[in-house]
């Protein structure tokens, strides 16, 4: 039972941090435009004075954290700004001290409520309070997670949408902004920012090679580097985005079959700590109860 309660205090706590996550990255950008060339997401709406609080508190205390000058302190905070990166516009208007000022917020609000709701033993506080800690950290490596594989899935459409509306005519840059119109999504956003950075007068490599930077994914910064060579030689583009679909898509049937071997192993663990004493428990329990009663032992 006390398992059980911890299981589901956890994933509450979870659920409420990644909630309150999201409301604070659009209780940032409230009333704000932070860039020309990036949609504004939603704000929290007025009366959001809890949200604002905390953001101000997380502001005050992030210029605190960012004056600690510690070697692995600085690589914590180096790790979450390649997160914040990674997972898009909606954090993007926050910094890595914020980050872990409201990891440190949630310590506090884990333990206080550990020490109100489910005990006073320091212990246990102390682990209710560095789970909370870890909360913020952890939905932001899920959110930049979701936000790679989203954009993996829809590169090697986008790719093929590019090749047929070369072929049919249409120069490579306004196939672009007809295929992130067409596109919806994280890739659609990065095209759609691309589109803009040229027309605003951006080099078009640069452009292209920071589109492929922003999606942090391997795959995405060959493609654009793959699109520059072709632009500079010359070469047919269309030919050149079909040979680059077809490699995505094998590279990622690879990537799939190798997380279906390692499946069996992975699953052995929840197997050995989960079911296995269930179905002891279900099959052998009422003999042992029998036993206990009836004195067989």
């Amino acid at each position: 039972m006390i398992y059980l309660i911890s299981l589901l205090t956890g994933a509450a706590f979870f659920c409420a941090i990644n909630f309150l996550t999201l409301l604070l990255s659009r209780a940032r950008t409230e009333g704000k435009v932070y860039s020309a060339l990036l949609k504004n997401t939603q704000g929290a709406g007025k009366g959001s004075f809890v949200l604002s609080a905390i953001v101000k508190r997380a502001d005050d205390f992030g210029v605190l954290l960012a004056k600690i000058k510690h070697e692995k302190f600085k690589k914590f905070v180096s790790d979450i700004d390649d997160l914040l990166k990674a997972s898009g516009a909606k954090y993007q208007s926050f910094n890595a001290h914020q980050i872990i000022a409201l990891e440190i917020f949630a310590a506090f609000a884990g333990a206080i409520f550990c020490m109100f709701f489910i005990s006073t033993n320091p212990v246990t506080v102390l682990i209710v309070g560095g789970f909370s800690f870890a909360l913020p950290y952890i939905s932001l490596k899920e959110a930049a997670k979701k936000r790679r594989a989203a954009i993996l899935k829809q590169l090697p459409d986008a790719a093929d949408l590019l090749s047929v509306m070369l072929d049919a005519g249409l120069d490579f840059f306004g196939a672009l902004g007809k295929v992130s119109e067409i596109l919806k999504g994280e890739l659609s956003d990065e095209m759609k920012a691309a589109s803009a950075k040229i027309g605003l007068g951006t080099d078009r490599k640069t452009a292209l090679l920071e589109l492929g930077q922003n999606c942090r994914i391997e795959q995405a910064l060959f493609f654009v580097k793959t699109i520059n060579m072709a632009l500079e030689s010359g070469s047919g583009m269309a030919d050149t985005l079909k040979r680059l679909a077809a490699r995505i898509r094998k590279e990622r049937e690879a990537a799939a079959q190798k997380k279906a071997q390692e499946a069996p192993v992975k699953i052995l663990i929840p197997l050995i700590l989960f079911i296995f004493p269930t179905i002891f428990i279900v099959i052998f329990g009422p003999i042992a109860i029998n036993l206990v009663q009836t004195g067989g032992f």
